[in-house]
């Protein structure tokens, strides 16, 4: 018998936040808030939410900035 698991990675885009220059990369791009949950699936299923992180997302790069939930939830609003 043969069990499949694994973990995978769910990015959900809250808020568009304008243009800014990438510190990472260097382009004008506009970045992203968004909330990654990482999951932990059996047999491709999620089964349990393993750690949720919040931050800063740049489009181009894919440079991820975390931030803390009191600085999310400011740029949220």
């Amino acid at each position: 018998m043969v069990i499949v698991y694994g973990y995978r990675n769910k990015i959900n885009v809250q808020k568009n936040l304008g243009a800014s220059i990438c510190p990472n990369c260097g382009y004008n791009t506009e970045k992203v808030l968004a909330k990654e949950k990482r999951q932990f699936t059996l047999f491709y299923l999620p089964i349990f939410t393993h750690t949720v992180r919040k931050g800063l997302i740049c489009p181009n790069c894919g440079m991820y900035k975390t931030l803390d939930h009191s600085e999310f939830k400011q740029m949220s609003l």
